[in-house]
C-alpha cells in the first residue's frame, strides 16, 4: 500500500515535469513566433523544480535510485551481510533523521506562507502562492523519512533474525 503511494507521488511528479516541458515549449513558441512569452513561466519553474523533487524523492528512495557511493557497502553486504546490512540500517535510521529535521524545519515556511499570502511573481503581472509547494516539501519529506524508517527495521530485522 505505501509503495503505491510513493509510486502514485512519483507518477504526479512525470506529469509535472511533461507540463513544464508543454509550458516551457509554448513559452519559447510565443517568444519568437508571437513576441509574447507565457507569463510567469520562470516563477513556475522555479517552483515546480522543488515540488518534483519532493514528490519523486520516496519512490526515488524504495526503488534504490538514490545517488550513493556503495562500493564499501556492497563489499560489506558479501563478505560480512549481517554487519553490511547493520551499517546500512544505520544509515537509513540517519537519512530518517535528516528528513525529520527537513520535516521540522519546513512547518513555519509553511504555516507563513499561508499567513502571509506568500507568493512569487509580480503583483498585476503574474503572482503564484508558495504555499503548495512548501506543503509538497512537508509530504514529501514524511513520506522519504518514513521510507528510510522501513528501510532501517528491514535492514536491522536481518541482522537479528536472518529474515529477508
Amino acid at each position: 500500500m505505501y509503495a503505491r503511494l510513493l509510486g502514485v507521488m512519483n507518477a504526479l511528479g512525470t506529469v509535472w515535469i511533461f507540463l513544464l516541458m508543454v509550458l516551457i515549449n509554448s513559452d519559447i513558441l510565443g517568444r519568437e513566433l508571437f513576441s509574447s512569452p507565457v507569463r510567469g513561466t520562470t516563477e513556475l519553474l522555479s517552483l515546480s523544480i522543488v515540488g518534483i523533487v519532493f514528490l519523486q524523492l520516496g519512490h526515488a528512495l524504495m526503488v534504490g535510485r538514490m545517488t550513493r557511493s556503495d562500493m564499501v557497502i556492497e563489499t560489506l553486504l558479501v563478505k560480512n551481510p549481517r554487519f553490511g546490512r547493520a551499517l546500512q540500517g544505520l544509515f537509513a535510521l540517519l537519512g530518517a533523521v535528516f528528513l525529520a529535521i527537513i520535516f521540522w524545519g519546513s512547518i513555519a515556511p509553511f504555516n507563513e506562507a499561508i499567513e502571509i499570502g506568500e507568493y512569487v511573481g509580480a503583483a498585476g503581472d503574474f503572482t503564484a502562492p508558495t504555499w503548495p509547494i512548501r506543503l509538497l516539501i512537508l509530504i514529501g519529506s514524511a513520506a522519504t523519512g518514513l521510507q528510510y524508517l522501513i528501510m532501517a527495521w528491514q535492514d536491522f530485522r536481518f541482522v537479528f533474525t536472518g529474515d529477508q
